[in-house]
């Protein structure tokens, strides 16, 4: 399965990933070599959990920054 991938942090990437049927984000995060720690998945506009089967096409990965 073919999904497209938009990463915003500090800058916009967009990349294109083959991931198998079934597979989690937090299997693209992998693929992606991302800490699930630093970040939040965006699909439609809201975040899903990461261990829900990738239901779409297109994503966008937020990076998180903290900090006092």
């Amino acid at each position: 399965m073919k999904i497209w991938v938009k990463v915003l942090a500090g800058g916009v990437s967009e990349k294109s990933i083959d991931i198998e049927q079934g597979s989690t984000y937090y299997d693209v995060l992998a693929c992606l070599k991302i800490n699930p720690e630093t970040i939040i998945i965006m699909v439609d506009h809201r975040p899903v959990p990461l261990d829900e089967m990738v239901s779409t096409d297109y994503l966008e990965i937020l990076r998180v920054v903290s900090g006092g």
